[in-house]
């Protein structure tokens, strides 16, 4: 009886110590970085669905979005699967036969942010 007590106890710590361990890696959400995109071209307009598909198909892109911001792609990735000039690469090469562009937007959505100054402002 008292060895029946003694697995039980060593099975319910292991369970614990498995929970405790794997809990903090799941709760980790995955770093993601958002692509604005700029479509230029007279074939963009007329080639949604297909740009759509060809972003989906890319490893570690999480998300494609055409209606945020009317004349653009924002592309949700995941920087450790895929880099973003992997992405505009592979958009590019699908759009040269539809007489489209994609070029990276550099603004406030992805600017860096601005460093700061140790020195005192001067004001007047």
């Amino acid at each position: 009886m008292p060895n029946v007590q003694c697995h039980r106890t060593i099975s319910t710590a292991l369970v614990l110590v498995s929970l405790a361990i794997s809990l903090p890696v799941s709760a980790t959400p995955p770093i993601k970085e958002r692509l604005p995109l700029t479509l230029s071209g007279v074939g963009c307009s007329s080639k949604e669905t297909e740009m759509q598909k060809v972003l989906q198909a890319i490893p570690g892109v999480t998300g494609v979005n055409f209606n945020l911001v009317p004349g653009h792609v924002l592309v949700d990735i995941s920087p450790s699967i895929v880099k973003s000039a992997d992405v505009i690469s592979h958009v590019n090469e699908a759009a040269s036969s539809w007489q489209c562009k994609v070029e990276f937007i550099e603004g406030c959505i992805s600017a860096p942010m601005p460093t700061a100054s140790a020195a005192p402002h001067q004001h007047e």
